[in-house]
């Protein structure tokens, strides 16, 4: 029974993944959008998000003993997600994002830490959960690999004459995407864990 559920696991990871390129190929070949603000892989990365912070929100809701932790998560991501729809917040004035993901990273800050013995207790748990690891993962897929692999300079280089800004905007937009998706995969997969405690 252990070796069916991993591998339905495993299946279900896969297919996944495979929503990245399913994305792009929507983008690209099917809306001809050449992945702008409103593009479907963009919507995508926003629901994920959106489903990121609702799960760890609710875990702290109903979990008091990683409250804080669930909380200080749901707060990095909501600050993540304010960046992603800047689009919306330059409506109200360009770069007014920063404002937003400023206060709400504050605001996080301050909850998680009026008791810091435990929120670091919390953190320091959090670790040693295999959802860690993949958090981990993911958000050095979004905020570092997407970033050095997805640089102009590079696709310049690579491309010389040839260069198309969108195979730049595939490759960091699909990393993000990728990077996202892992983060949901650690979100999600740390519900069992706690149920067994």
């Amino acid at each position: 029974m252990i070796l069916v559920s991993l591998l339905f696991r495993v299946v279900f990871l896969a297919l996944a993944v495979v929503v990245v390129v399913l994305c792009l190929h929507v983008d690209v070949n099917i809306i001809k959008n050449g992945l702008t603000e409103d593009s479907f892989t963009e919507i995508v990365q926003e629901s994920i998000l959106f489903i990121i912070i609702m799960v760890h929100l609710v875990r702290g809701w109903k979990h008091s003993a990683m409250r804080q932790c669930n909380i200080l998560i749901a707060g990095f991501f909501l600050a993540m997600l304010i960046r992603e729809l800047d689009a919306v917040f330059d409506l109200i004035r360009h770069g007014s994002w920063l404002w937003f993901a400023l206060a709400v990273s504050l605001a996080t800050l301050y909850y998680a830490f009026r008791q810091p013995q435990r929120v670091l207790a919390q953190l320091a748990e959090y670790t040693t959960t295999p959802s860690y690891g993949l958090m981990i993962a993911g958000l050095l897929a979004i905020l570092v690999f997407s970033r050095l692999f997805g640089m102009s300079i590079l696709w310049q280089s690579i491309l010389q004459d040839g260069y198309v800004r969108i195979v730049k905007n595939m490759v960091e937009e699909g990393s993000e995407l990728f990077g996202y998706i892992i983060c949901l995969m650690a979100s999600v997969n740390i519900l069992p864990e706690r149920r067994k405690s």
